[in-house]
């Protein structure tokens, strides 16, 4: 079992690209669309969020970094710029479907991924600073993300803004304290080393929970997506566009500032890693199956293009940044 789990963890964009291939025949041949999938939906976010958030050690800010410059801008770039250019992408080539250009507005707007820390490592940047960002990110979602999908996303999907804050409050704060709770009861029980020794597996349970949501929100539209192909490029374009212009206002960002390699690779992933688990636990739960179905994609896209991000270009950002702001 621990096995699989570490395999889903490692390997969880080649399992929801497998599981939205699945998805999509089996609800081509099994209609899906009469099927209420919401109750599927609250348990696959419980089973999503809980791992994630109890593995997410919040007391650890307390000795992050405190670069108050690189925070703010990061946070900027994670909220407000992300939403600017989401809304961008989302009036124009995704204008003529509302619920796809509805997803791309929940990728803007909901930012901060948990594996900020995790990228951050892997690029050999500033972990310290990225965990400061990731927490406060989190936190903030309830407050700002709510009136940013209003604004750049009203005219696409009708929600009441109240609803909203209720249930960003409920899947953040609620998950987050009994996992704050269950960590301390671990480690009072068991200590810390076996906390951290099973802390690895916490983001394979959370994939089951996102596995379960992209399959039965996939199956619901897919005779829709198969009698309209142009959907996948449509939706592919989309995230692939915002991905390119985050990444350039962030670089163009850190060179202004000053940041060294370091802080400026906290800034770009910042700017272009958005929450997967949240926002699709927000969209499976309130919104259409087909703003699922895009965002759907994104787990396999974000992975790969932050590989390229790393592997790809790292080389160059790390000499582009230290040398230029030396």
């Amino acid at each position: 079992m621990r096995n699989i789990l570490m395999n889903l963890k490692n390997k969880l964009y080649l399992y929801v690209f497998i599981d939205l291939v699945i998805a999509l025949v089996f609800g081509y041949f099994v209609d899906f669309r009469a099927m209420n999938i919401k109750p599927i939906s609250v348990l696959a976010v419980s089973i999503m969020l809980y791992p994630m958030l109890t593995g997410m050690v919040v007391e650890k800010v307390k000795k992050a970094s405190r670069n108050f410059k690189l925070i703010i801008s990061t946070l900027t770039f994670a909220y407000f710029v992300a939403s600017l250019t989401a809304f961008f992408v989302s009036r124009t080539i995704l204008k003529p479907y509302p619920d796809i250009a509805f997803a791309m507005v929940m990728v803007g707007a909901i930012p901060c991924s948990n594996m900020l820390i995790g990228w951050s490592g892997i690029a050999d940047a500033s972990v310290e600073d990225a965990l400061f960002i990731a927490v406060a990110g989190l936190l903030l979602i309830p407050l700002i993300s709510p009136f940013l999908l209003k604004l750049s996303g009203g005219i696409f999907v009708s929600f009441k803004l109240k609803t909203l804050v209720i249930i960003l409050l409920l899947y953040i704060l609620v998950p987050l304290i009994l996992g704050l709770f269950t960590r301390k009861a671990i480690i009072k029980k068991k200590g810390t080393e076996y906390f951290m020794e099973m802390r690895k597996f916490f983001p394979g349970i959370s994939a089951t929970g996102i596995l379960i949501i992209v399959f039965f929100s996939v199956a619901k539209v897919s005779r829709i997506v198969l009698s309209r192909p142009i959907i996948f490029l449509i939706v592919l374009a989309g995230l692939i566009i915002y991905y390119l212009v985050q990444t350039v206002l962030s670089l163009m960002a850190a060179r202004i500032l000053k940041f060294k390699y370091a802080q400026g690779m906290v800034l770009i992933l910042g700017a272009t890693a958005s929450s997967q688990a949240i926002s699709l636990s927000v969209a499976a739960t309130m919104f259409n199956p087909l703003t699922v179905f895009a965002l759907s994609f994104k787990p396999l896209l974000q992975v790969l293009y932050i590989m390229f991000l790393i592997y790809g270009l790292g080389p160059w950002l790390k000499k582009f940044l230290d040398e230029d702001n030396s």
